[in-house]
C-alpha cells in the first residue's frame, strides 16, 4: 500500500512537472513577437530517492519522480558582449559619417550650387577688371562677385558652426539618455537581487535589463560583470557607471573658455569622460559608442586659419637660428592639428575653409595694399609700401584701401615716426582685441563699397595700373597654401580647394566602408544571439505536443494506479 500511493505520487509529479512545461511553452508563444524577450526552458530534474533495500553490494532505491528545477533563460553571454561591442563601433563610425554628409551639403557638393563656383566667379571678376583698371563697371563687377563670395563663404562656414552647435545638443541628450538608463538598470538590479534571493528566477525583469544593456552598448564602450546576487556591475570607459543598485551619473561642463559641452564624471571631480587626442582605431578597441562619435566629429571648439600651420621653409628665413626657432613652434602646433583637428569631420572643414578664404583674402590685400618692413631706431615697423601701391581714380588718390576688410579694424594707422608719416599696419579692433582675416570677422571695405574709385589700381596720375591688374590675376597661381601641416608642397587656391573636398570625400569612404562593415557584423551577430534566444512557434509547438503527451501519459499513469489500489481495497 505504502508502495502504490508512492507511486501515486510519482504521476502525480509528472503532471505538475510537464503542466509547468506546458504553460512556460506557452508563455514563449504568446511572446513570440515581443521585442527583447528571451525564450524560456524548463530544466527537468529527479527528485529524491527512498530505500527500500540493501544488498551486499548494492544499496536499492526507488525514485519519488520528477520536479522542474529551473525555468531559465536561452541565452548566450558571450553573443551579448560581442554584439554590444560591435553595435557601439557602428554606431561610432555611422555618427560621423552623418557628419561628413552634412558638411559637404554645407559646401554645395551634393547639391549643385558649389562654393567652388564663387571662387570662380571671383577669379572671372579680377580678370577682367584686368583688361580695363579704372572702368566702373568692372570694378563694381569685382566688388559684387567678392560680396557674393564672402557670404556664400560666411554662410558655409556659419551652417558648419550650426551643425557643430547641434551636435553639442546631441552630445547634451546622448548623455541624458545614458543616465536614464543607468537608472533603469539600477533599479532592475535591485529588483531581481530580491526577487531572486527568495529562490526564484527574474526572467522578465531581466529580459528588460539586457535590453537597456543592449541601448547603453550602442552609446558608449561598456563592460560588465554579473554579480552572485544578480545584479550586474557595468563601468564606461573603465570607471565605474553601476554598483548594483548604486548609480555614479555623467555630467557635463565646459571645460576652460569653450562653450561647447564635455561629458564629465560629476563624482570624480568633474573629470572628463573620454580622452580624444589620442590615436582612435580598432585595433586599440577604443572607437566604440555614438557618444564618443559625436563628440569625435563635432570636435571642442571653432578653429581658424591658424590651426593648420605651414611648415616654415629655410629659403623664407635669413638666418639657421631664425629657421630653427620658426621649426620648434611649428612642432609644437602641427602636434595640436593632428591630436585635436585632423580627427574631427567639423574641425577640419571648418579650419580649411578659413585657411581658403583668409589666403584668398591676403592676397588681393596684399596686392592692393603690399606691406613693408622697416627698422627706425632699432625697432621693427610693418608700413603700407607707398613705392608699389596703387591709387584710386577719386578726387584724393586714395591709397592704401583694401577690398575685404577685418569688421572694426583699421588695416593702417597713420603715424608720425621721426618727422615722417607712415602707415602703419594695424590688427587691433576698435575694441582693443587681435583682429584676423577669418571668416566672420571679414567684410567688404566699406570705403569701396560706397565709391569703387577708391580701389587702388591706378597710378598716382590717375592711370590705368596694368602691372598691378596683372599681379593680381596671377595670385591664382601662386602656390602659397597646404592642406596639412607636414606638407611641403603648396597649392594654389583651386588645387586646395578640390584637394580639401577630396580628402573629405576620402574620409567619408573610410567611415562608410567602416560603418557598413560593423553594421553587418553587428547583424550577424544579432542573427546568432537570436537563433537559441528568439521564439520559433514551430519549435515551441512541436515542445507543447511532447509536453502534452508526457503530461497525458503521467494522468494516465496516475489512473491506473488508482485503479490498482482500488481494486486492491475491494479485494482486502
Amino acid at each position: 500500500m505504502a508502495n502504490g500511493m508512492a507511486a501515486l505520487y510519482v504521476g502525480a509529479s509528472g503532471v505538475r512537472s510537464n503542466m509547468n512545461a506546458l504553460n512556460t511553452t506557452a508563455n514563449n508563444l504568446a511572446n513570440v513577437n515581443t521585442t527583447g524577450y528571451t525564450r524560456q526552458q524548463v530544466v527537468f530534474d529527479d527528485t529524491a530517492y527512498n530505500t527500500v533495500g540493501r544488498t551486499d553490494i548494492n544499496t536499492l532505491k526507488v525514485g519519488l519522480g520528477v520536479d522542474v528545477q529551473d525555468v531559465r533563460r536561452v541565452r548566450d553571454d558571450f553573443l551579448d558582449r560581442a554584439y554590444r561591442t560591435e553595435v557601439g563601433r557602428r554606431y561610432f563610425y555611422e555618427t560621423q559619417y552623418d557628419a561628413l554628409t552634412e558638411i559637404e551639403e554645407q559646401f554645395g557638393e551634393l547639391e549643385g550650387v558649389k562654393f567652388q563656383d564663387y571662387m570662380e566667379d571671383l577669379k572671372a571678376s579680377i580678370q577682367e577688371v584686368a583688361k580695363n583698371p579704372n572702368s566702373t563697371v568692372t570694378r563694381a563687377s569685382l566688388v559684387q562677385s567678392a560680396s557674393a563670395f564672402l557670404d556664400k563663404a560666411n554662410a558655409v562656414h556659419s551652417g558648419l558652426v550650426d551643425y557643430q552647435n547641434t551636435l553639442n545638443i546631441k552630445v547634451e541628450g546622448l548623455v541624458k539618455d545614458i543616465n536614464e538608463l543607468g537608472e533603469k538598470i539600477s533599479k532592475l538590479n535591485t529588483e531581481i537581487a530580491s526577487i531572486e534571493f527568495s529562490g526564484q528566477t527574474a526572467n522578465d525583469l531581466r529580459d528588460q535589463r539586457d535590453q537597456a544593456i543592449d541601448k547603453l552598448g550602442r552609446l558608449v564602450n561598456i563592460t560588465y560583470d554579473e554579480k552572485l546576487d544578480g545584479a550586474i556591475d557595468i563601468s564606461i570607459e573603465g570607471i565605474p557607471f553601476i554598483e548594483k543598485e548604486v548609480l555614479f551619473p555623467m555630467g557635463v561642463a565646459h571645460v576652460g573658455d569653450n562653450s561647447l559641452s564635455t561629458p564629465v564624471w560629476t563624482h570624480l571631480n568633474n573629470r572628463e569622460v573620454f580622452t580624444l587626442n589620442v590615436e582612435i582605431n580598432t585595433d586599440k578597441g577604443n572607437d566604440v559608442g555614438e557618444l564618443k562619435g559625436v563628440l569625435l566629429a563635432r570636435g571642442s571648439y571653432v578653429p581658424n586659419h591658424t590651426d593648420i600651420p605651414n611648415i616654415p621653409l629655410r629659403n623664407d628665413y635669413a638666418s639657421d637660428a631664425d629657421y630653427e626657432a620658426a621649426y620648434e613652434a611649428y612642432k609644437v602646433e602641427a602636434e595640436h592639428f593632428y591630436k585635436n583637428i585632423e580627427p574631427s569631420v567639423v574641425m577640419k572643414a571648418l579650419a580649411g575653409l578659413d585657411k581658403l578664404v583668409n589666403s584668398m583674402v591676403e592676397s588681393i590685400n596684399n596686392v592692393l595694399c603690399p606691406n613693408k618692413t622697416i627698422e627706425i631706431g632699432g625697432v621693427e615697423y610693418t608700413v603700407l609700401d607707398t613705392d608699389k601701391a596703387g591709387c584710386g581714380t577719386d578726387d584724393e588718390h586714395t591709397i592704401g584701401e583694401e577690398l575685404f576688410s577685418r569688421m572694426h579694424t583699421k588695416r593702417y594707422v597713420e603715424t608720425e615716426i621721426n618727422g615722417e608719416t607712415y602707415y602703419v599696419y594695424n590688427n587691433i579692433n576698435y575694441f582693443g582685441n587681435e583682429s584676423l582675416y577669418t571668416i566672420g570677422n571679414l567684410e567688404i571695405n566699406p570705403n569701396v563699397l560706397t565709391d569703387y574709385s577708391k580701389i587702388p589700381l591706378s597710378t598716382e596720375l590717375g592711370e590705368e595700373n596694368f602691372k598691378l591688374a596683372e599681379e593680381l590675376v596671377s595670385i591664382w597661381d601662386d602656390k602659397n597654401i597646404a592642406l596639412k601641416p607636414d606638407v611641403y608642397g603648396r597649392q594654389d587656391f583651386d588645387t586646395f580647394y578640390m584637394n580639401m573636398v577630396s580628402d573629405l570625400a576620402n574620409t567619408g569612404e573610410v567611415l562608410v566602408s567602416m560603418a557598413q562593415g560593423q553594421e553587418s557584423m553587428a547583424l550577424e551577430l544579432d542573427n546568432r544571439r537570436q537563433q537559441p534566444a528568439g521564439v520559433s512557434s514551430d519549435e515551441e509547438l512541436t515542445n507543447m505536443i511532447r509536453f502534452q503527451n508526457a503530461y497525458n501519459a503521467a494522468s494516465r499513469y496516475v489512473n491506473v494506479v488508482s485503479e490498482m489500489l482500488e481494486h486492491l481495497i475491494e479485494r482486502l
